[in-house]
């Protein structure tokens, strides 16, 4: 019926780290902000397998396993959990096991579930003493003590533009009646969706007001349930309250439902008709979340053991019977949908307890999160190692506005807020700067009329989302500053990010007046055009008002793009992708419910129509999750492995409207934002082979269509390195075929240095069998060097038939949280060290989440010596994390917030990559030193040297020309701390040493050491004896020291450079005792091999020349003289002339580390090469005379 794609896949990543010895632990604190008193709530988890990963080890060994055996396993693991709690007892340690009370839907008692689980994970939640902790994780058959803490929740067109419609029939069955029978549309197929619950009486759930089967009870026959909503486990209240479960149902399987158009009043001619992706296939509601938005990650784990469960879960007290309530069969979900959160990687409770889920043949899909743009903000569960991981992008029912500033910038983003009016005509007005707008006093009444700028925050420090405890009010909604704007006149409103990045997936539920979030960027510049400074450029005056006038434009062409907001890859660890794949996220319209929790409260999706708009990762979610149904509709066989494989292979760059790709390269999204794409369900499902990686099956998946070389520290190694991994192209026709492989360059293949290539350019895979190739990813250490950060390497491996056939051209809303540092929040500091730049950093914040029935919230940052933000982690609950590259060498400041409530322990462990020291480059000798402090070097030959490096097994000598850029000019072995030039020509040199220590691969090379340069002036030397005139002045004779200042002048035409010296090459008297007393080189000056030398360089003027005519300051020239006798010296007197400079050379002179320089040194005896004549001074200390006259030299 459909085609068979035969063009396919495979995204493929290398993160390209800093060579650098192994890393090691540089910090670990176990700081408590509190006392060790109070308990906690923890989720102990056992050795032994739990019983999906039992079946699963069992079924790849060519076993079976029946439903009856699993059970008797299962039981098995109960005893073992029964024996942990006894052994607690023994050791004295007080306990109780945490449960839940599952309610009838008119609110009496069912039963009590306790949270124990034996099927996706084994392990057991107890609340304990927190001090008792230690005590149980030394217990031998204990595996892990972990937090239990709390997750948070995180269509007309976006249906369409998943390519999900090809896969319907030709009737297209979108009601509750409809009975053709000819497409895929859902049919069979259960979806469990963990959320706030479901309100299966709305028309998109087939309007029925029969309530669906409680989850713990048995099916009676005479007893008639929702015929949608099969099945409903209520574990944090009965009732959706919240909007968002109802939101993501309808967005995965939703019936054909009508919804208010443009004009949000229902029954009009611009009303919208949406249905979901899968409305026929049915829907198990799992109530984990409050009508707040927490999810506790205990009742999470409970409902993903229950979802893939063939029995109902072990329940007592039940108001029926007065005990047990039996184990009963029940449905088992075919794809389980998690619209939720939190920080965490693969090995955290919930992803655990999802991958195993994948283990019982159910798919599992989870949001990927809202905390993008920035890097490695994947948490858990869509961690999980099977998980199928869902960004959010744009479709064609989201286009993005644009505001101009007339006369000024343009094209400025202009992000429209969820329940905002669309703009049907751009807006053109001036606009009136407001504030935080908290309260409609403070807002100015000069907004009337106009555009109101408005600045994101708060002065109330409130959580980003609600949590048990704190309903999360304050005066910082977007919802409440766009009614005081509106309320004093405003025409539209904008409101300016406090962070840096595009302000997206943001809700004001209804406004009257379009609202729009904008950049920080974007933002200050309007704060520009009426008067905010550089000092302060994220505040103006209030009611300050613009001249020029700004126009919001109308959205008139989709571009796609990833959201915002999405959260990005890679997961903790740089072990694998994530997202997997990318789905609508942004302005998805569809069912919410109609009475929630109270309006001013951040976490609510209510409306009365019974239909909202609302942006996030949660919603592109339920988008996979319908594809995920629709392809395992088709087929049946396959496992959750191949599922997740089909989806990455078939999906594409993001899509135009008319459904053309970005072209791949630096134009489209990176792998690490839309990992495989965006999907295509008609490709997915009719695919014609499989290409990924191959694994156990039970560690890792059997094949998965995306893979993570991980971090190699390669970058500045100075040696070439290859990764590799075999790749299998699996055959799903029973056909075969040769397909032509390539790769497709996302990011960093186009530098020079990085390469990735194929052993092979064809494969033939048999008929129902396998081919495999090899992909390299090669890296030369000595080209990519220099840079400050990890480069993420990423790349599409593509396949495409041989035989010519083509492609077919065919989440939470969230809220405005308060200001992230508010003043009287406590904290605590921590300093690491990076001992150069490029520093990896990863460490990890872990704290008790819940401390006597109490929820607390802690948050971490980093900040850099300036006291600046480097980034931060604020996850709704915990873990915190935070991996990065520290830019510069220096200390660092890990802060420890206490967001909310508190106080409680916590512990801060991490690693940071260590390298060698960096050498200590010495200053390097000249000639001469002007008046700067600059070194001076008269014939382009010198030498530079450093202090030696333990463990160098090499150094690089890096040299900059007049400023230019630094190249490699020279290497010696670790064992040399010298390097020699000489014929340099004229200019300034400058000069850095860098050592080459062992690495991971190859070397690590250290950061550049401190710089030093030269200037190489080539000069001549000249005797100006005749040239200068000297003047005697202030002669004096006392206790037998002669005195007398003397100064030079230049009677030449020529002009001379230092250095200037006067050199006293012989002293006469009839005693032979006078001597220069006071030479710069301590010479006596009695004979030419004895000179007595007086350096005039620095006392010629400020341009150092000595000028025709120019006289210099005055020199004190002391002479012993005991006897109070007559004497004459000789004096020659030299300079320099500037000549020519010579070509360039160099080599290394070994490791002396002696400073000595190749040239005329001021402590070597004078040269008189050259010098023909001698000034001659006749002393007479008695009278006080001195003459002067010029003679032959020896005379």
């Amino acid at each position: 019926m459909f085609k068979n794609f035969s063009n396919f896949r495979l995204a493929m990543t290398l993160f390209l780290l800093i060579a650098g010895i192994i890393f090691a632990l540089h910090h670990t604190s176990a700081t408590s902000a509190s006392s060790s008193a109070g308990t906690t709530s923890v989720i102990v988890e056992l050795r032994g397998d739990p019983g999906a990963v039992y079946k699963a080890r069992i079924q790849r060994a060519g076993g079976s396993v029946s439903n009856e055996q699993l059970q008797s396993y299962r039981n098995q693991l109960s005893v073992g959990q029964d024996q942990l709690l006894n052994d607690l007892k023994q050791r004295g340690v007080q306990f109780q096991v945490d449960s839940v009370d599952v309610n009838n839907f008119d609110g009496s008692l069912a039963g009590k579930v306790e949270y124990r689980y034996t099927l996706v994970l084994n392990a057991v939640t107890l609340t304990v003493p927190r001090a008792a902790i230690p005590t149980i994780e030394s217990l031998p058959q204990v595996k892990k003590v972990h937090q239990n803490g709390y997750l948070h929740v995180a269509l007309q067109k976006s249906v369409d533009y998943i390519n999900a419609p090809k896969v319907y029939g030709r009737y297209q069955e979108l009601t509750p009646t409809d009975n053709f029978n000819e497409g895929y549309e859902g049919q069979g197929i259960n979806i469990a969706v963990l959320d706030t619950g479901i309100d299966w009486k709305h028309e998109m759930f087939g309007g029925d007001p029969t309530p669906p089967r409680l989850g713990i009870l048995p099916e009676v026959a005479a007893v008639n349930t929702n015929k949608k909503v099969i099945y409903y486990l209520p574990l944090a209240g009965t009732v959706d309250d919240f909007g968002h479960g109802t939101h993501a149902s309808a967005d995965a399987a939703g019936y054909m439902g009508t919804a208010p158009g443009p004009d949000g009043i229902p029954g009009t001619t611009d009303d919208i008709r949406i249905h979901g992706v899968a409305p026929q296939a049915r829907l198990m509601g799992y109530k984990v979340c409050t009508g707040t938005g927490s999810c506790l990650n205990a009742a999470t784990i409970l409902a993903i053991e229950d979802a893939v469960s063939p029995y109902t879960l072990k329940a007592v007290g039940s108001n029926t019977t007065g005990g047990d309530v039996p184990l009963v069969q029940k449905p088992i979900a075919h794809v389980i949908n998690m619209s939720l959160g939190g920080a965490g990687g693969p090995d955290d409770t919930t992803a655990l307890a999802s991958d195993n889920a994948t283990l019982m043949g159910t798919i599992v899909v989870a949001s990927a999160g809202n905390d993008g743009p920035v890097d490695s903000t994947v948490g858990s569960p869509a961690s999980g190692r099977r998980v199928i991981a869902v960004g959010a992008d744009t479709d064609p029912g989201t286009g993005v506005n644009t505001a101009d500033v007339v006369g000024g910038r343009t094209g400025m983003k202009a992000i429209a807020m969820d329940g905002s009016p669309a703009v049907m005509a751009d807006i053109a007005q001036n606009f009136v700067y407001c504030g935080l707008a908290e309260t409609i006093d403070t807002v100015p009444d000069n907004v009337s009329g106009k555009i109101a700028v408005i600045k994101r925050g708060s002065t109330i420090n409130t959580p980003d989302l609600p949590v048990v405890g704190n309903p999360g009010l304050g005066t910082g909604l977007f919802q409440t500053k766009t009614y005081n704007a509106t309320a004093k006149g405003a025409i539209a409103v904008i409101f300016v990010n406090n962070v840096d990045g595009e302000l997206a997936a943001t809700t004001v539920r209804k406004s009257i007046v379009p609202v729009f979030g904008m950049s920080r960027e974007n933002g200050r510049y309007l704060l520009s055009l009426i008067g905010a400074t550089p000092s302060d450029p994220d505040n103006a005056t209030i009611g300050a008002t613009s001249t020029q006038l700004l126009r919001i434009n109308k959205s008139l062409v989709f571009s796609p793009d990833m959201a915002e907001f999405s959260s990005r890859g890679p997961v903790e660890g740089l072990g694998q992708i994530k997202p997997d794949v990318t789905a609508p996220g942004v302005d998805i319209l569809s069912a919410t419910v109609r009475a929630g929790l109270a309006e001013t409260n951040t976490g609510t999706m209510f409306d009365p129509t019974g239909y909202i708009k609302a942006s996030g990762t949660s919603f592109s979610g339920p988008h996979v999750t319908g594809s995920v149904a629709l392809i395992k509709q088709a087929h049946l066989d396959w496992t959750p492995d191949m599922v997740r494989t089909a989806l990455i292979n078939s999906a594409t760059s993001l899509r135009d409207s008319s459904g053309a790709p970005k072209a791949d390269g630096l134009t489209s999204d990176a792998i690490m934002a839309q990992g495989g794409g965006l999907v295509d369900v008609y490709r997915a499902v009719n695919t014609k082979a499989l290409m990924g990686v191959a694994g156990d099956g039970i560690a890792q998946p059997s094949i998965l269509g995306s893979y993570s070389f991980g971090a190699v520290p390669v970058i500045n190694s100075r040696v070439t390195h290859t990764e590799n991994v075999t790749v299998t192209i699996q055959d799903l026709t029973g056909q075969g075929g040769t397909y032509n492989l390539s790769v497709a360059n996302n990011r960093y293949l186009e530098r020079d240095g990085i390469t990735a290539n194929l052993n092979t350019q064809s494969v033939t895979v048999p008929a129902g069998g396998t081919a495999t190739f090899t992909v390299n990813a090669t890296v030369d250490g000595d080209k990519v060097r220099d840079t400050s950060k990890a480069l993420p390497m990423q790349w599409y491996v593509v396949a495409q038939s041989a035989t010519g056939q083509t492609i077919d051209a065919g989440t939470v809303t969230a809220g405005d949280g308060g200001s992230q540092l508010a003043p009287g929040v406590s904290y605590e500091d921590f300093t690491v060290t990076a001992d150069s730049p490029a520093a990896s950093l990863d460490v990890t914040l872990n704290f008790d989440q819940i401390v006597d029935g109490v929820v607390s919230d802690l948050d971490l940052y980093l900040y850099d010596a300036a006291g600046n933000e480097v980034t931060h982690s604020g996850n709704p609950g915990g873990p915190e994390h935070i991996a990065t590259v520290l830019a510069n060498s220096g200390n660092y400041t890990l802060r420890v917030v206490g967001f909310l409530n508190g106080p409680t322990d916590f512990t801060l462990t991490g690693t940071i990559s260590k390298g060698g020291a960096v050498p200590a480059l010495q200053a390097i000798a000249g000639e001469f030193t002007d008046a700067q402090g600059k070194a001076i070097d008269f014939d382009g030959s010198y030498a530079i040297t450093w202090q030696p490096v333990s463990n160098a097994q090499k150094f690089e000598i890096e040299q900059s020309v007049n400023g230019g850029d630094y190249q490699v000019v020279g290497q010696t072995d670790g064992s040399s701390t010298r390097q020699s030039f000489t014929n340099q020509q004229d200019g300034q040199y400058s000069y850095r040493v860098r050592a080459l220590t062992p690495g991971q691969i190859g070397y690590y090379v250290t950061a550049p050491s401190n710089t030093q340069a030269i200037v190489v002036d080539h000069r001549t030397l000249t005797d100006i004896s005749t040239q200068v005139k000297t003047a005697i002045s202030n002669v004096s004779l006392t206790s037998g020291l002669f005195k007398m200042d003397m100064t030079l002048t230049n009677q030449s035409a020529n002009t001379y450079f230092p250095m200037v010296n006067l050199n006293v090459v012989r002293v006469s008297s009839t005693s032979g005792t006078v001597s220069v007393k006071n030479a710069d080189n301590g010479g006596s000056g009695t004979s030419a091999t004895t000179p007595a030398l007086f350096d005039y360089s620095n006392k010629l003027g400020t341009d150092q020349i000595f000028s025709p005519a120019e006289t210099t300051s005055s020199r004190t020239l002391q002479f012993n003289d005991s006897a109070s006798e007559m004497f004459t010296f000789d004096v020659a007197v030299t300079a320099y002339t500037r000549s020519a400079g010579a070509g360039a050379t160099n080599g290394n002179t070994g490791s002396s580390q002696s400073n000595t320089t190749s040239s005329q040194s001021n402590t070597l005896p004078l040269s008189l090469n050259g010098v023909t004549n001698v000034l001659r001074f006749t002393v007479n200390p008695l009278t006080r005379s001195v003459t002067t006259q010029v003679l032959p030299l020896g005379r």
